[in-house]
């Protein structure tokens, strides 16, 4: 009898260092580890928007969209819309104008770096090792669909594929090239202007930006 306390005794207080275990990596994961990341870049003067526990800065996202208004009177005449964020991403326009351009925030627990400055941009993109590749959420949610191509590769794979890929965007391969872009371009655009001036008689007007919705 004294032999099966014990034995539960002891099972017990491993399952309960395993809670423990489990409760303290869960609270590493969702709330210690990301603060220490936003302590970092604070230190490098890089603050922005306090994000809620869980949610990050979600909720101010949900509530700055419905702020979105209908694109203005003179765009819509014009067919196209070129200035885009706003009406996107008002969330960030916003919090560009609050913190400059660069500033961090979260979605859930993962912290995100907003960079707007192209010269820090150019340098970051001269800066290519092996061990900076795609954000590891976004291969655990997109492998099982796409695999391990080039577009979502990382490390050693992503260097290996490159290198068998390289070669056919070489100059010469793209200029060979050049006369099956023609014939896409104007089997895709063309022809149908075509058919569109054959129907209106010999001249049909052309609206070129509803048109490129239509190929876009």
């Amino acid at each position: 009898m004294e032999l099966l306390m014990l034995f539960l005794r002891v099972m017990l207080t491993v399952a309960l260092l395993g809670l423990i275990s489990v409760l303290f990596k869960l609270c590493d994961a969702l709330a210690l580890k990301p603060r220490r990341l936003r302590s970092i870049l604070q230190k490098q003067s890089i603050s922005g928007p306090t994000p809620s526990f869980l949610l990050g800065n979600i909720p101010d996202m949900v509530k700055k969209q419905p702020t979105v208004s209908k694109p203005p009177q003179e765009d819509e005449d014009k067919g196209m819309i070129h200035n885009c964020p706003p009406l996107i991403f008002p969330h960030l326009v916003q919090w560009s104008k609050e913190y400059g351009p660069k500033f961090v925030f979260s979605l859930g627990n993962i912290p995100f770096l907003y960079l707007n400055e192209p010269e820090v941009l150019k340098e970051f993109s001269k800066y290519t090792p092996l061990n900076i590749g795609k954000p590891y959420y976004v291969k655990a949610m997109f492998d099982p669909l796409v695999g391990t191509g080039i577009a979502h590769a990382n490390g050693t794979a992503w260097a290996h594929q490159r290198k068998l890929i390289a070669p056919e965007f070489f100059m010469d391969k793209v200029k060979g090239m050049t006369k099956l872009m023609v014939e896409s371009a104007a089997t895709t655009v063309v022809k149908p202007w075509h058919s569109l001036i054959e129907i209106e008689g010999g001249v049909a007007d052309v609206i070129i930006d509803n048109k490129k919705k239509i190929h876009d």
